[in-house]
């Protein structure tokens, strides 16, 4: 029989107190080991994937790798959680500026467009053309032959014509023929005005006659000569002793070479001008001219206007001089127009320069009798004017405007003025 050896039990169980104790243990050893494992790989897994996990695929993010490429991708998504605010308020503050600029971009071009839109129609509405301008010299012959004694074939336009259109200010004017003695003063007031010149010259010869012939052959000369290089000179053939200082002035400025501003000057020709009178006008003066001007330094009121006193004005100006007065006298003429652009225009602006005119009146010497007339008339021109005025304000709508009521306002005391200058012998 053989010799049995008892088995030698591990030393783990040989100190239990039973069998079911010692799996117990085991089996808890076993958990233990097992939850430590699972611990520690889920540390090393959330450190592993931590920036895929704290890094959302949002428009922050997105912005800042955007802004910032050279910086690596790991530090952007660093403390996202700590520093995500600090971004939004970032982007925030680009989105603001960006709209700021946008918004200031847009407004000013609004405005720029609006203000050069408002400047360009204001423009228009100051300057209207006058229905002459786009007339040949035929078609204008014609509309005014009715008003010329004798018809069109007494209005010769043109006799001189300069080679290129007139540049700057055109001087406007009118005198007689009187032999070559006119003809020296005319050159003698265009060596103090280098600029164009548009002038009526009145004679008694008549059309086509051997006077006539003899007039254009002393008129000849003038095309050539240096102080005469912008003139444009025109002829009326004027048989009877009456003369219309207002109409001629009128032709002058219509038959201007092309020229879009212009000085009327109602003086006769013997007053010349001062030296560097031209230069100095048209320093003081942003061409074209938009509104009237008198050239003067004395201006308090429409009544205290030197006689004769020139004025610049467009030439598509749509005030003409009126034409009623029957007395030929360049000063009472005048004094009507400078008081119907004062009107038109609610007071008149002027260049300060001093011109010396000769107030004595050069055309047909009035009588003692005709005085009186003329001057009847020109009040009732000046009533009626001021009538139209006043209605052209006051629209057929019960409410005006605040700017048309100032407007009515400033009429109405400027015609009492009027009446109560004409009542003291003021006109």
């Amino acid at each position: 029989m053989s010799a049995t050896h008892p088995r030698t039990l591990p030393e783990s169980t040989s100190g239990s107190g039973s069998f079911q104790s010692h799996l117990s243990t085991t089996n808890s050893q076993q958990r233990l080991r097992a939850t430590g494992g699972s611990v520690l790989s889920t540390k090393e897994s959330s450190s592993l994937t931590s920036p895929v996990i704290s890094s959302p695929n949002n428009l922050t993010n997105t912005l800042r790798v955007f802004l910032f490429p050279e910086i690596p991708i790991s530090i952007h998504f660093q403390d996202h959680h700590a520093s995500s605010r600090s971004w939004k308020s970032l982007v925030l503050k680009w989105m603001a500026l960006v709209y700021c600029f946008l918004s200031v971009t847009f407004t000013s071009t609004a405005l720029y467009k609006y203000l050069h839109l408002r400047n360009a129609a204001r423009m228009r509405n100051e300057i209207v053309p006058s229905p002459f301008e786009f007339l040949s010299a035929e078609q204008r012959l014609s509309r005014i032959s009715s008003y010329l004694g004798g018809g069109s074939q007494m209005f010769e336009p043109y006799i001189i014509l300069p080679a290129t259109p007139a540049v700057g200010i055109t001087a406007c004017l009118w005198t007689n023929d009187d032999g070559d003695a006119s003809f020296r003063l005319l050159v003698s007031w265009a060596s103090q005005w280098p600029g164009p010149i548009s002038l009526v010259m009145t004679t008694k010869t008549q059309p086509h006659s051997i006077p006539h012939q003899q007039l254009l052959q002393r008129i000849k000369p003038l095309r050539d000569h240096p102080s005469l290089s912008g003139l444009s000179l025109h002829l009326i053939h004027s048989t009877h002793t009456g003369h219309s200082p207002s109409a001629y002035l009128n032709l002058a400025r219509l038959y201007a070479n092309s020229a879009k501003t212009v000085m009327l000057f109602p003086a006769n020709i013997s007053n010349v001008l001062p030296s560097n009178f031209y230069s100095a006008l048209a320093s003081r003066l942003h061409l074209p001219a938009r509104k009237p001007l008198l050239v003067t330094d004395l201006v308090t009121s429409a009544f205290s206007i030197p006689d004769l006193t020139p004025v610049i004005l467009p030439r598509n100006y749509p005030v003409w001089c009126t034409e009623r007065g029957f007395l030929a006298s360049r000063t009472s003429d005048w004094e009507d127009c400078v008081w119907q652009l004062w009107l038109e225009e609610y007071g008149l602006w002027h260049v300060n320069i001093t011109v010396p005119i000769d107030t004595e009146d050069f055309a047909n010497p009035a009588s003692d009798l005709s005085i009186p007339l003329r001057n009847r008339l020109s009040e009732k021109y000046r009533a009626e004017t001021c009538e139209v005025a006043m209605r052209r304000l006051w629209a057929d709508t019960p409410r005006i405007s605040k700017t048309a009521k100032r407007k009515l306002q400033w009429v109405k005391n400027f015609c009492r003025q009027t009446e109560s200058s004409a009542k003291n012998g003021g006109t």
